[in-house]
């Protein structure tokens, strides 16, 4: 806390007279001998022998600002929150700051006066930055008010020379320099130790919120413990929330490295294997904001929950983004699970779905492979174009009577009449399964339905 600018601005508040005074060092060698006049000056006026030296001056007035004690401290800490708004609020301001800024000023005056101190105020200018690091004060307000602390004890020493008389205050020109150096070395030591501790401090931190988000992302529904995760995410707790669950596939997938940045959105992320889940605080931003946001590059599929209220409901959130996801037919999906709701009850209850689709579809299987897929593609590509035979032809570059003979046939080998709403839904649903679940995991069953059948 020795003296210095403000933002690399700050000066004193007293200036002197002029910024020369007294003979340059070495200037009688070179001027006229004693007692003779310059022409056109003034006669060169010897100066009285008891006039104490730079250094002698810098001390005395060290001594008398020692003496002041809590009295200059505190003007120093009025000027503190005069320059530095920061500190000036009674609610974002250090609340140790008066007894901090006493400890430093005496420190300093002390090792101004004996030099074999310097360690001390070292030692101080290091435990401030740890200290202010570790209540996550602003590196620039701190560094701000330490320069307003020195630029005030340097204006107070100037102030006790010219207000108590200790000599001629434009000799401190040639202290001046030394004491403006000690306090940039101060600064520069308190900001090294400052971003030393901030960097494990940021490091905690972000632990405890990954520890934090991952137990709110599991079932527990305590109101007192999702308070204080709301405080320690920083995020409401009945605010609007989603989730989305990202997986890469292997060899060459990879989930992103950094959370998509939305306008109006914050995003948090918790990682584990080969999944990442997004928790998203929508404010009142649309869902589709952020799924827009999502990109599934090669090797990913990512699943979106609906929106759920508060912070209490994120862990079913992630369950549903787990379901979305799950409904994904192949890498590079991002799926809504507000907009795949069949295919969500269907992947919930697998052994349920691979049932139905089995009992819908076996027929199927007692015919040739050929003539089954081309059965399966058409019925496929007729669900998907909306129950046209006119553009499911057009898909699949044949004509419209093929594709309605095909399914002529389908109705023939199934009993079921794709006229009938009922029989129309099952084999969309049965259908579905089978795309989700693959024919092994429909067909796995089927000696299992043959045997309760038989039996």
């Amino acid at each position: 806390m020795h003296t210095s600018s403000v933002r690399g601005a700050v000066r004193p508040r007293v200036t002197t007279a002029s910024t020369t005074a007294g003979p340059r060092p070495g200037a009688a060698a070179v001027g006229p001998p004693p007692g003779a006049t310059a022409v056109g000056s003034p006669p060169t006026l010897p100066e009285p022998a008891d006039e104490p030296s730079p250094h002698q001056l810098f001390d005395h007035a060290c001594r008398r600002l020692l003496g002041r004690g809590r009295a200059f401290s505190d003007t120093v800490v009025d000027q503190i929150r005069t320059e530095v708004p920061y500190y000036a609020d009674p609610v974002l301001a250090p609340p140790d700051l008066p007894q901090s800024v006493y400890k430093g000023v005496r420190i300093t005056l002390e090792a101004a006066l004996d030099p074999d101190r310097i360690m001390d105020v070292e030692r101080y200018t290091r435990e401030l930055g740890i200290r202010r690091a570790e209540e996550s004060r602003p590196l620039d307000e701190v560094l701000h008010a330490f320069r307003v602390a020195g630029s005030e004890v340097w204006s107070g020493i100037i102030g006790a020379v010219e207000r108590d008389g200790l000599g001629d205050q434009r000799h401190l020109v040639r202290v001046a320099e030394l004491v403006w150096k000690s306090n940039d070395r101060d600064c520069v030591l308190l900001a090294d130790a400052y971003r030393q501790v901030a960097k494990g401090v940021a490091s905690r931190h972000n632990e405890r919120v990954r520890l934090i988000l991952a137990a709110v992302l599991e079932s527990r529904n305590d109101p007192a413990f999702i308070r204080d995760a709301a405080s320690i995410l920083n995020l409401p707790p009945d605010g609007r929330f989603a989730v989305a669950e990202i997986r890469a596939t292997p060899p060459f997938g990879r989930t992103p490295d950094a959370v998509p940045e939305i306008r109006g959105m914050r995003v948090l992320r918790h990682t584990g294997g080969r999944r990442d889940v997004l928790v998203a605080h929508l404010g009142d931003r649309p869902l589709g904001e952020l799924v827009s946001a999502l990109d599934a590059g090669p090797g990913m599929r990512i699943g979106v929950s609906p929106v759920v209220q508060g912070l209490e409901n994120l862990p079913r959130a992630r369950d549903m983004a787990g379901l979305a996801l799950r409904t994904c037919r192949g890498d590079g999906e991002v799926a809504r699970l507000d907009a795949r709701l069949p295919d969500g009850l269907l992947i919930s209850r697998p052994d349920l779905s691979a049932e139905l689709a089995l009992r819908v579809l076996r027929p199927l299987y007692d015919l040739e492979p050929a003539d089954r897929e081309t059965l399966i593609d058409t019925l496929g590509v007729w669900i998907e174009k909306g129950g046209s035979a006119v553009q499911a032809a057009r898909h699949m570059l044949c004509h419209r009577n093929t594709v309605l003979n095909r399914l002529r046939r389908f109705e023939q080998i199934t009993g079921l009449e794709l006229s009938r709403p009922r029989d129309l839904v099952r084999l969309t649903l049965a259908f579905d399964a089978l795309q989700l679940l693959g024919p092994a995991a429909v067909l796995g069953g089927a000696d299992a339905w043959d045997r309760d059948v038989d039996g």
